[in-house]
């Protein structure tokens, strides 16, 4: 009976993504400075994260392109020099005004790339000598180049931890939204492929997020009927710690007394979509 089955985590887009919390933030980055050679992403989480960047990185870039020149022109502004900043700020902030509106986010990648060019603009400005001046394609230029910098910067994270392939199989996502009422249909995908990978090499995964809402909340009914231990950055690895001891997960279900009628449904599931038996019966 095999113990110190432990993969190590499978990580949610949101923990490698910005947070506009500070406390989460720091929660974040210290679980990946002590964790991040036992950390894995699932393809989805990936393809998820990127789709959030790609789009967010879209609606900037077009938006500044069709708008900065016309407004600076308005203003009568054809060249940048260091007496521009008041200008430009006023720019920034009518353009998130008008992204509030126009896109709503559910993360806070956008406001992210933002502010990280509103400094780079005012930087580069504050860094001109009186009397210097910069043409304003130039200048918007090289707010693209650093645009496509930022982009990059956000996605580099993810290139960083080993991806595993791998497409839930739908009898398991679909129990997942029945049996721990989870709705996001990529947050299921996620735990699927998490759960998926646990079974099929018989090693505990903890799947490391900061969803609250929509995981964490679930966290006690993901580990009773699935064996799948949910966690916040600030705890996983004290999870792990306990999971070195444990039996492998499906000796740990064989052993698991008394099924209950979810559980029961789970195992026969597993068994049905990927041949493997976790239950005694």
């Amino acid at each position: 009976m095999p113990f110190g089955q432990v993969q190590g985590f499978f990580v949610d887009s949101c923990v490698l993504l910005p947070h506009q919390s500070e406390s989460i933030r720091k929660s974040c980055i210290d679980f990946l400075k002590e964790a991040a050679s036992r950390c894995s992403i699932c393809s989805s989480v990936k393809n998820e994260a990127f789709e959030v960047i790609d789009r967010a990185y879209g609606i900037i870039v077009s938006d500044f392109r069709a708008n900065l020149k016309p407004f600076l022109e308005k203003n009568g502004i054809k060249e940048l020099t260091n007496r521009h900043g008041k200008t430009l700020a006023s720019f920034f902030s009518e353009r998130k005004r008008s992204f509030k509106i126009t896109f709503p986010q559910r993360s806070n990648v956008r406001s992210e790339i933002i502010g990280a060019i509103e400094n780079y603009v005012a930087s580069q400005l504050h860094s001109l000598k009186d009397g210097v001046k910069i043409a304003t394609d130039d200048f918007i230029a090289s707010m693209m180049t650093q645009l496509a910098i930022v982009e990059h910067d956000l996605k580099a994270p993810f290139m960083g931890l080993r991806l595993v392939e791998i497409k839930p199989n739908v009898q398991i996502t679909s129990l997942i939204v029945l049996k721990a009422l989870i709705a996001n249909p990529r947050d299921v995908e996620h735990l699927g492929s998490a759960l998926e990978f646990q079974y099929k090499e018989n090693k505990w995964v903890i799947f490391v997020t900061t969803d609250d809402a929509e995981i964490l909340s679930k966290e006690r009914d993901m580990f009773e009927v699935f064996g799948l231990q949910c966690s916040k950055p600030e705890w996983a690895l004290d999870y792990y710690r306990d999971m070195t001891r444990m039996k492998s997960p499906i000796e740990h279900f064989h052993e698991t007394p008394n099924y209950t009628e979810r559980q029961k449904e789970f195992g026969k599931t597993i068994e049905k979509a990927m041949g493997i038996k976790i239950l005694s019966l």
